[in-house]
């Protein structure tokens, strides 16, 4: 009888003892697995880490500071230019840039004046805006935009619009002054038009002789400013005896006028300081009796 219980339990134990193994198994597995995804899951982030410093590495090394003589090597096989100090590869279109290319002159140099000009004298191929004026120095940046859309930025030009370091100049704050000008000027525009819409319009050659005689008048009586504008010292308006072409006995101050005709804002001589009656604008930061103002915004 003793022989048979102890036979009997035999089983039992060891069936608890597979269980138990089963169980231990079990257990192994699951912190073995655990461990390979946390494994996984570290050297994932250690190597995008790796990938992004290395990114940013890359974008620091691309950024690079031409000389004026380092950019006119790049005229044959590779193409570059520069508008406004920012460099382009436009290597990929050789019909446009390269020496038999329409464009050619624009290679190798920056040639920012040209691209308001359209001319190819050496007056034209320069970096220098002097003189300009702000919608035409605001046309030149329209062209930066396109070159940014159109080709790969590779780096900037020592020298006008960069300084040695990489960091913008006066210059190119400057630019960024009449851009912001002109911004300005679309903005009241577009504000003016919606109070006050444009009305429909056609000429004849009456109505035509008309205008003029009604143009002839007003500048008469209110006749338009001098102006100027300078990289250094950016826009300046002023009044003369002469400014406008309008001869006159008096000097007056310089007044912001809205021309309903052209949809634009220019400059014009008032006498009578006092006179504004809604038509006309003081400059800003510029004192009311001034003969000469600067604009700042």
């Amino acid at each position: 009888m003793s022989t048979i219980g102890k036979n009997n339990k035999k089983p039992d134990e060891s069936v608890n003892q597979s269980s138990s193994s089963n169980q231990s198994s079990f257990s192994n597995y699951k912190w073995w697995l655990a461990s390979f995804v946390l494994i996984i899951i570290i050297s994932f982030i250690g190597q995008r880490q790796i990938n992004n410093d290395n990114n940013n590495n890359s974008n620091i090394k691309s950024e690079r500071l031409f000389t004026l003589d380092e950019l006119q090597t790049f005229t044959k096989d590779e193409l570059y230019l520069a508008i406004l100090g920012h460099v382009f590869n436009v290597t990929s279109a050789p019909r446009f840039y390269s020496s038999t290319g329409s464009y050619k002159f624009y290679t190798g140099r920056d040639a920012s004046r040209s691209f308001h000009t359209g001319g190819t004298s050496s007056e034209d191929l320069t970096d220098d805006l002097t003189g300009l004026t702000d919608e035409d120095i605001a046309g030149v940046y329209g062209w930066l935009t396109f070159y940014k859309k159109q080709y790969p930025q590779i780096g900037k030009l020592i020298g006008r619009y960069f300084d040695s370091n990489g960091e913008l100049t006066e210059h190119f704050n400057n630019v960024l002054t009449s851009v912001n000008i002109i911004e300005k000027e679309k903005e009241e525009k577009a504000r003016f038009e919606k109070q006050w819409p444009p009305c429909n319009s056609e000429w004849s050659h009456d109505a035509g002789r008309r205008e003029k005689e009604e143009k002839a008048r007003f500048e008469k009586q209110w006749p338009p400013c001098n102006s100027e504008w300078s990289h250094d010292a950016g826009r300046r308006v002023w009044c003369t005896e002469k400014s406008g072409g309008i001869e006159r006995t008096w000097t007056g101050v310089p007044r912001r006028a809205y021309d309903s005709a052209t949809k634009t804002e220019r400059c014009v001589c008032v006498q009578n300081t006092n006179e504004q009656n809604g038509r006309f604008k003081q400059y800003k930061d510029c004192s009311p009796t001034s003969v000469e103002c600067k604009i700042l915004d």
